[in-house]
């Protein structure tokens, strides 16, 4: 049964943004990007997914709407009768979008950690640092680092696993 005209303003108003910024990545076109957005909120409005993971939903629906429209643009039949250099085709990457994505994904997550927690992450695994030079730099023992490293990860592993991704 579709969801009530309320419940899709509050989603639209809570999440269209992000939707909109995913589609835009995975387009580069902003009119494309806007009609994504419309088919993403019309099958929330058909599908009425759980609230529990709704930003989730809306990524995984938006992904599979892009690569959809990558296929379906690459299916079709070019008739050529005039090559016009300033028009550009459409771009639609699917690594682009998976990476653009994952990222969305991954600073959601990210907010959801401790300010301590993020700064180790951002330090280990962003800036690539050693355990020695974040220590260094955030002025801790090697041992706090290594096991606000090890909590960080795991929470953010856990934070993941409610977001509904599975890698």
């Amino acid at each position: 049964m579709p969801l009530d005209d309320d419940a899709i303003a509050a989603i639209y108003r809570d999440y269209g943004s992000m939707v909109h910024r995913m589609a835009l990545r995975g387009t580069h076109d902003a009119a494309a990007a806007d009609d994504v957005v419309q088919e993403v909120i019309l099958k929330v409005w058909r599908a009425a997914p759980k609230a529990d993971n709704i930003a989730g939903y809306l990524a995984q629906t938006t992904r599979n709407l892009l690569v959809d429209r990558y296929r379906a643009a690459s299916r079709r039949p070019r008739v050529v009768t005039q090559i016009d250099e300033n028009i550009a085709e459409p771009a639609y990457d699917v690594d682009e979008i998976d990476r653009a994505l994952d990222a969305l994904l991954i600073d959601q997550a990210l907010s959801r950690l401790s300010a301590d927690h993020v700064a180790i992450v951002k330090l280990l695994h962003v800036q690539r640092m050693s355990i020695t030079d974040a220590a260094t730099t955030l002025g801790v023992p090697e041992g706090t680092v290594k096991s606000r490293a090890f909590y960080a990860l795991r929470q953010l592993r856990v934070i993941l696993d409610e977001m509904g991704v599975r890698r």
